[in-house]
C-alpha cells in the first residue's frame, strides 16, 4: 500500500517531491529539523501536488535521518526516509502512483478509463484555511470519506490495531467542526484568536480540537505551535517548563487568510496532569508580533469527553 524510498535533504538545497496527487498531510518524525514548505498556492494548480523539503541550518547535527510519510488527496500513503547530506545528488523526486489495481478498479465502476488530475484535486478541502467566499463563522459540515463501495470507511477496532495512525487521522477527519463545548480557553491577540474547542479521549490517546480565528485583514502566517508542560505559578523561579511533543496534527494551518478561520486537531499519547500543571500551547506567527499563549489546566485535560460514534 505504501512506497519506501531514501530521499537526502541539505541545508543549502531544497529537494522537491512531486507527488502524483494534491498533498493533504504528513507525519514528520523531525519536524523541527527536516522542514517542510510549499509553493504559493496561486502559481498553479500543480503547486499542490508539491513538496519542498529542507534541514534547518542552525540545527547542530552533522549527521541525521527520520521517517517521513505524506499522504495525498485520494487516500494514499507514501512512506520515506528522509537523511541529512551535504550536497543531495537529485533534487527533484518525481513520486509514482501506487495501487494502480485498486484504482483502475475505480475507473470502470465510475465508467472513466483513465483518472485526470482534475479527479484527484476534486474532493473538498475540509479543515484547510477556508477560501476567500467563507466567512468567520461559517458552520461546517463533513461529508464522510467513502471508501472504493460508496460506503463510508469504518473507525474498527482491526484497522485501529492494524494502522492506528490511519485510526486516528480518520477519527480527525470525522470531528474537525465538531461544536465546541468548552466556552473560556481562548488566547488572543487583537483580532486573532486561538480556541480550544474540544478535549477528547479514546483508546490511548488525547485528542485535542482547536480554531484558529482571524478577524483581522492581514493573513496570519504560522511559524510554529508547539506544546508544552508548565507548573500553573509561571513568576515563580522554580517554574519548568517541558515540550510535549504531540504524536499526530491534523490540518494544522501554514496560513489563515484574513477574514478567515482555520479548523484543526493535535493529538497526544494519553497523558494526565496534577493540579500543580498545565498544558501551554504556543502560537508564533512568522514575520510578525501576533502570538498567541493559551494555558490548559489539569481539570481540562483529566475530564476529557468521549467521541459520539
Amino acid at each position: 500500500m505504501a512506497q519506501m524510498d531514501t530521499i537526502p535533504v541539505s541545508r543549502d538545497y531544497k529537494s522537491i517531491m512531486v507527488l502524483p496527487a494534491p498533498y493533504d498531510f504528513s507525519i514528520n518524525g523531525k519536524e523541527l529539523n527536516f522542514l517542510e514548505s510549499f509553493p504559493a498556492k496561486s502559481v498553479s494548480r500543480k503547486a499542490e501536488r508539491m513538496v519542498l523539503l529542507s534541514y534547518n541550518d542552525v540545527a547542530p547535527d552533522t549527521t541525521d535521518f527520520t521517517n517521513y510519510t505524506v499522504y495525498t488527496r485520494d487516500g494514499r500513503a507514501y512512506d520515506f526516509i528522509l537523511e541529512l547530506v551535504d550536497i543531495p545528488v537529485k533534487k527533484r523526486w518525481t513520486i509514482t502512483a501506487d495501487m494502480v489495481d485498486n484504482l483502475e478498479e475505480l475507473n470502470e465502476r465510475q465508467g472513466n478509463s483513465e483518472l485526470v488530475e482534475s479527479d484527484l484535486a476534486s474532493p473538498p478541502d475540509v479543515g484547510g484555511t477556508m477560501t476567500p467566499t467563507g466567512t468567520v463563522g461559517e458552520k461546517l459540515e463533513v461529508t464522510p470519506e467513502k471508501g472504493i463501495d460508496g460506503e463510508p470507511l469504518p473507525l474498527t477496532r482491526e484497522l485501529y490495531v492494524m494502522d492506528r495512525m490511519e485510526y486516528i487521522r480518520r477519527r480527525c477527519y470525522y470531528n474537525q467542526f465538531n461544536k465546541g463545548k468548552i466556552l473560556r480557553y481562548v488566547a488572543k491577540f487583537g483580532d486573532v484568536f486561538l480556541w480550544l474547542e474540544n478535549v477528547y479521549y479514546e483508546n490511548n490517546e488525547i485528542y485535542l480540537q482547536f480554531r484558529l480565528e482571524n478577524r483581522e485583514h492581514i493573513d496570519y502566517d504560522v511559524n510554529f505551535i508547539k506544546f508544552s508542560i508548565a507548573t500553573n505559578y509561571k513568576n515563580s523561579s522554580s517554574n519548568i517548563k517541558t515540550e510535549h511533543k504531540p504524536l499526530f496534527r491534523y490540518k494544522v494551518p501554514q496560513k489563515v487568510e484574513g477574514n478567515s478561520e482555520n479548523h484543526f486537531m493535535v493529538v497526544f499519547d494519553k497523558f494526565t496532569l496534577d493540579r500543580r500543571k498545565l498544558l501551554t500551547v504556543d502560537l508564533d506567527e512568522e514575520k510578525g508580533n501576533r502570538n498567541l499563549s493559551l494555558d490548559i489546566d489539569h481539570l481540562v485535560i483529566n475530564n476529557p469527553i468521549g467521541f459520539k460514534s
